[in-house]
């Protein structure tokens, strides 16, 4: 099966600017993966019909001082959708395959890695950059 990455929107995006969201920010790329489990996920998910899935990404920083608090905490949330196109019908066997799970998010990340970094540049901040993933790894270490 021949699959193809067509296109990513931002569907949801919300910062409350803090000085401690702000640290918390600029060492992200100082983080590991198994720090980031909580504050990145993803699935895949499908259409009842057709040959289009998606890869949502769901990025929820808050500052760890206060998570409760955001106002004074601070906190960046973004829903990222990144849309796959297949060359034949979406079959169970592929939805439990490693591709929805492993391949086409790692396709999908610097993407969404990218989509941080301008979104902060272009508000006036420091680049922020999202820490390199290891999907296999991930996909291992829940199995």
């Amino acid at each position: 099966m021949n699959i193809k990455f067509l296109d990513y929107k931002v569907v949801e995006t919300k910062f409350n600017p803090s000085e401690k969201i702000l640290n918390f920010l600029e060492n992200m790329p100082n983080m590991n993966m198994s720090q980031c489990e909580d504050i990145i996920r993803f699935h895949p998910f499908y259409l009842e019909e057709g040959r289009d899935f998606f890869v949502l990404f769901d990025l929820n920083l808050k500052s760890r001082d206060n998570e409760d608090d955001e106002t004074e905490g601070g906190i960046f949330s973004c829903k990222f959708v990144a849309r796959f196109e297949c060359d034949d019908t979406i079959t169970d066997e592929f939805k439990h395959s490693n591709f929805p799970k492993v391949n086409a998010p790692a396709i999908a990340y610097p993407f969404l890695r990218a989509f941080v970094n301008n979104y902060f540049v272009n508000a006036g901040y420091n680049p922020v950059l999202l820490p390199t993933y290891n999907f296999t790894k991930f996909s291992k270490s829940n199995n």
